[in-house]
């Protein structure tokens, strides 16, 4: 059974990756270097690598789980958000808040692929088995997402929302972040069903499931913390705090 090992998060006030150690409870740098405005993280816990998007440089890029070997993988992006790992096909996907975009390509940055337009968007999940990817619009429609992995038949499937930028999965279920509503939310992929899973999260701004503890973390925007808590929003507890302002999340399994 593989367990929760790092917490991987960026910080784009003071630009950088980091992680904490789940077993001695230590904070490390990951990678600092040439860094101007990392946002969104995808862990390939299988492979030990972790993928990153960075608005400041334009850029997806990825190394080692100990920080070596980074490689740019996309250039040329105008402002790359949130990015998501279908490890199956080797894709990775992510959004674009300035070119209104959804994009795709392969791991290795081949292949580049412009699958929606029109729709700026911020986090994004994906449903591999189902071939289904969902994604926050915060900016223009207030609401979540849903299509195809290939694009098409778009659904708008969550409305009058507010500031909701992270997404995941779970059991059948999109969870959200929303940091001006103070809240986490989920409901069922087609929209129903709508739960308040967290109703003060200090500003929830991305967050991640650890599946097998049945835990939620999140990056609280108005206090720069790492919470964590139950699938149910119980038992919320600090789980790193004092090392910077963390936005993006991922978490690295083993």
């Amino acid at each position: 059974m593989e367990t929760l090992k790092r917490i991987y998060w960026s910080d784009t006030t003071k630009p950088g990756l980091y992680y904490y150690d789940v077993n001695d409870k230590s904070v490390h740098d990951f990678v600092i270097d040439g860094l101007v405005s990392p946002l969104g993280i995808a862990i390939d816990s299988y492979d030990e690598k972790v993928y990153w998007t960075d608005y400041g440089t334009h850029t997806v890029q990825r190394a080692d789980i100990n920080g070596e070997n980074i490689e740019t993988l996309v250039t040329d992006l105008l402002m790359p958000r949130h990015i998501a790992l279908d490890l199956h096909d080797s894709k990775m996907y992510w959004t674009d808040s300035k070119d209104n975009l959804v994009q795709v390509a392969n791991t290795d940055g081949t292949d580049y692929q412009i699958l929606v337009k029109d729709i700026p968007g911020a986090g994004i999940a994906l449903d591999i088995v189902a071939g289904k990817m969902y994604w926050a619009d915060c900016f223009n429609a207030k609401g979540n997402y849903s299509a195809n992995l290939d694009g098409s038949d778009i659904q708008l499937i969550n409305k009058n929302l507010d500031l909701q930028v992270g997404v995941t999965l779970f059991n059948n279920k999109i969870f959200w972040a929303d940091s001006s509503a103070n809240k986490i939310q989920c409901s069922n992929f087609d929209g129903t069903n709508l739960e308040d899973v967290i109703i003060n999260g200090n500003g929830p701004r991305c967050l991640a499931i650890d599946a097998d503890k049945s835990h939620l973390y999140w990056t609280g925007l108005n206090t720069d913390i790492i919470y964590r808590s139950n699938l149910d929003g119980s038992q919320i507890v600090e789980v790193v705090k004092g090392f910077g302002e963390p936005r993006g999340i991922g978490l690295f399994f083993q």
